[in-house]
This record gives C-alpha cells, structure tokens and sequence, in this order.
C-alpha cells in the first residue's frame, strides 16, 4: 500500500464523513454507479486521478492546500531519493 494514497483517502474519507455523505452518495456526484471507486481510494488501495481531487475539493470542501501538502511531499521524498540513487551510480563510475 502507498503511504501517500492511504494518507489521501484517509483525508477524503475524513471530509466525506464530516458532510454525512455516503461512498453511494459520492460515487452518483462524480458519476459513478458504484462505490467501489471510492472505497479503493479511500483505503488507499488506488490513486485518487487529479481531476477528481478538484471534484473533490469543491464538493467535500477540502481544503486544496491540505491535498497539495501530502502530494508535494510524496513528490519531494521520490525525487530526493532517485537524485541519491542518481549521485551513487555517477559516484561508481567515476
């Protein structure tokens, strides 16, 4: 399991919840029939697509800064991690 997708559906989840809305209730707002679409992302199971997320913003009033924290940090620790891994190999064959 990613840590990100499950930090991000814990986070909708939490903002779904708080409007007492059901996974149904969602899916049929974002145009689908079933819930699984919202379940697997809110285990964190499947990455929530970014057009959803703007979606989701607006319909469950997350705050966009929140969702941009967890992603841009997600994003900060693989690229700081594949630059060291980079350095390494250029290190070796020096």
């Amino acid at each position: 399991m990613n840590s990100t997708h499950y930090e991000l559906g814990t986070l909708i989840r939490n903002y779904r919840q708080q409007k007492n809305m059901t996974q149904l209730e969602l899916s049929q707002k974002l145009g689908y029939d079933s819930t699984q679409f919202i379940s697997l992302f809110e285990r964190g199971l499947s990455k929530v697509p970014h057009n959803i997320l703007g979606r989701l913003i607006i319909l469950l009033g997350i705050p966009e800064k929140k969702i941009l924290e967890i992603l841009l940090k997600s994003y900060e620790t693989n690229l700081k991690s594949e630059i060291s891994q980079g350095k390494k190999i250029a290190k070796s064959n020096s």
